[in-house]
């Protein structure tokens, strides 16, 4: 089965936890065609808003044939340049029957993470609290509480394992995946047993450390992290389609996702999100992610100095980073294009930016019971954008 949350990488492979899908079917999803009223600059042309040029007819091929190849339920598309739309628009089914478009809102995955640590970051900015200051400062009895700082949960050296690829934790998630988590019962989980490795000397991609770094700011703010998240990134803005209220209760319309990793294929849209909290249970649509893209590119939530701080290669010879390739602060630097893909039950996706070049992509896809749901289908579609876009930064080498 794939974990839920995990970030899987197609670029370079951090996680995964996948089996074997069951034999495809002859079946497959049928495209439906994009709703009326695309925005401006683009037409409605062979099912998708476009604007004019070979780059848009070459973006709209790829969504086209990896629907078709990958044999997905649904996909949703965005590419922009300097924030004018290129292709938006979706292929295929939320529910039978129902078409999803564009504007449908959805769990994000991973895709929260960079929100919840640019909120993090700006209380550093605040002088709420410092990247050297220890865990140990409001959190003594959590293993190696003296040791693990601020700065070391943002770039996951802290060492502490990731809850969502933990057996005790997904078997009471798959027994019920209605049950509201505390957020300690999953730090617990992730902490078990103290870290992997002495703290700051390697690197681990877990999301423990984002749901201690939450516990840390309510602490420190008096504040629910969703109120944060709300006023100080959402309202700021203007992403009136984003909700952190981790209920699950996503403003219509709505992308719904499947999936059988419990024996049966079931609708799995509306299961609890408290089991992720920040690390990934912010809902959106992909209007609202591509507007945080490009803050989070141009640094505008943030001071030059914090926003500098955030880019920096600080990971790059720590576990498979370079200064070319490596994990920042809440999201990877790749050549070039901030990005994150996460893999969620139901979902995939990613999303990502290069500010030097203008171009912002956001993709979620959702799988057909007849499709193969270990592949990261949102990744290899965004994949072979950025070789349409920016070949000289590909990442479908």
């Amino acid at each position: 089965m794939r974990c839920p949350g995990v970030l899987v990488l197609a670029v370079l492979l951090l996680a995964g936890c996948t089996a074997d899908p069951a034999p495809p079917t002859p079946t497959m999803s049928t495209p439906v065609p994009a709703a009326e009223g695309c925005p401006a600059g683009t037409t409605l042309r062979n099912e998708l808003c476009l604007a004019d040029g070979a780059v848009a007819e070459a973006l709209s091929d790829i969504v086209h044939a990896q629907f078709a190849d990958a044999q997905l339920n649904a996909v949703v598309a965005g590419v922009w340049h300097d924030g004018e739309p290129v292709l938006v628009g979706a292929l295929g089914e939320s529910m039978t029957g129902v078409p999803a478009t564009a504007d449908m809102h959805h769990l994000l995955g991973n895709l929260s993470t960079p929100m919840f640590t640019t909120v993090v970051l700006q209380q550093v900015e605040a002088g709420a609290l410092s990247l050297d200051d220890p865990l140990s400062t409001w959190f003594p009895d959590l293993p190696a509480a003296d040791q693990v700082t601020i700065d070391m949960l943002l770039h996951h050296t802290s060492g502490y394992r990731h809850y969502t690829e933990i057996p005790a934790f997904l078997d009471r998630l798959w027994a019920d995946p209605f049950q509201h988590w505390e957020i300690q019962d999953l730090v617990d989980i992730g902490v078990a047993g103290g870290p992997v490795f002495t703290p700051g000397t390697d690197w681990l991609f877990s999301d423990t450390n984002t749901l201690i770094l939450q516990e840390v700011i309510e602490e420190v703010t008096g504040r629910p992290a969703g109120e944060l998240l709300k006023e100080d990134i959402f309202d700021v803005l203007g992403m009136a389609d984003s909700t952190a209220a981790f209920d699950a209760n996503w403003p219509s319309p709505v992308l719904h996702g499947y999936s059988d990793e419990r024996g049966v294929w079931e609708d799995v849209t509306h299961w609890s999100p408290t089991w992720t909290y920040t690390a990934g249970g912010v809902g959106a649509d992909q209007e609202d992610v591509r507007v945080f893209l490009d803050a989070l590119g141009e640094g505008s939530l943030l001071s030059p100095e914090l926003h500098a701080l955030q880019f920096a290669p600080s990971t790059a010879g720590l576990g498979p980073w370079t200064d070319e390739q490596y994990w920042a602060m809440g999201f990877l630097q790749l050549d070039g294009w901030v990005f994150l893909n996460p893999g969620l039950s139901g979902y995939y996706g990613a999303g990502g930016t290069i500010p030097e070049e203008g171009w912002t992509m956001v993709v979620y896809t959702t799988a057909s019971e007849t499709g193969d749901q270990s592949q990261p289908t949102a990744t290899d579609i965004f994949r072979q954008f950025t070789a349409v876009v920016t070949p000289e930064h590909s990442l479908a080498r």
